[in-house]
């Protein structure tokens, strides 16, 4: 009897136990928020701003490319004629004393002319050409050796551009100017809303892909060269050629509110 009574007791224990754990069970998944099983995340204040910089330089080093191009029947005459014709390009580089070293001669290109005369080709003559890289320090060099060589019948002038020698340091300048114009408008927007600005959580150069914002700096220098290059195609004075370059840089920063 008392053995009895002692199983009705443990059972109704038991019981109890297992109610009181399912209880517990439930409290503790009520209190977990959904999706506390994937990684919290906390909505920080924020704004994004933008800013831009331009900065006008002085060129201090300019660069000019040449192309020689000469017509004839005989292959071995027209190579001893090249020859000839390209110490007119290294006589008036000498004469306003720019060392050898700074003048660049690419490969002689040769290739065919041909005559078509019903259906049938002849061979016309051969084209010889070879291309010229000059750079100089100075704009007057520049301009004189341009207005020099444009006079040649067979001398085309295809380009001239101003540059910069420290471009790297000039371009880190434009973008920190950029950069600090960028944090200032976002501490006058904080302010605007009672707030101030704590840690920056994102920095986007807006540069099309080319770092640094260098494909600004490089859009300027070659339109620059292209209108100094087509103006002494026809006779015009070292004005023609350009004498600065203009660097910019944009940027886009997220700044943390507080």
């Amino acid at each position: 009897m008392i053995s009895r009574f002692l199983n009705i007791v443990y059972l109704i224990v038991l019981i109890v136990c297992v109610a009181v754990l399912i209880r517990t069970v439930k409290e503790e998944r009520a209190m977990v928020p959904a999706g506390a099983n994937e990684m919290a995340t906390f909505e920080v204040p924020r704004i994004e701003v933008s800013a831009a910089e331009s900065k006008k330089f002085a060129a201090d080093k300019f660069e000019m490319g040449f192309r020689m191009e000469l017509r004839g029947k005989d292959k071995d005459a027209l190579f001893k004629r090249l020859s000839q014709r390209r110490s007119v390009i290294f006589d008036n580089a000498k004469a306003l004393e720019i060392p050898e070293s700074d003048v660049e001669q690419n490969s002689v290109d040769m290739r065919k002319e041909w005559n078509y005369y019903n259906g049938r080709r002849e061979l016309a003559g051969y084209v010889a050409t070879q291309r010229f890289d000059i750079t100089v320090n100075r704009k007057a060099d520049a301009a004189a050796l341009v207005q020099a060589l444009s006079s040649e019948p067979d001398i085309e002038i295809e380009r001239t551009a101003a540059l910069l020698k420290d471009e790297e340091s000039v371009q880190s300048a434009v973008i920190k100017a950029a950069s600090k114009k960028a944090m200032a408008k976002a501490r006058d927007y904080a302010e605007g809303v009672g707030a101030g600005v704590g840690r920056v959580l994102l920095v986007k150069a807006n540069d099309d892909g080319s770092s640094l914002g260098a494909i600004h700096y490089r859009r300027h220098m070659e339109k620059a060269g292209l209108l100094a290059a087509s103006a002494m195609m026809f006779g015009a004075d070292e004005s023609a050629v350009a004498d600065s370059v203009v660097v910019e840089a944009s940027v886009s920063i997220v700044v943390e509110l507080k």
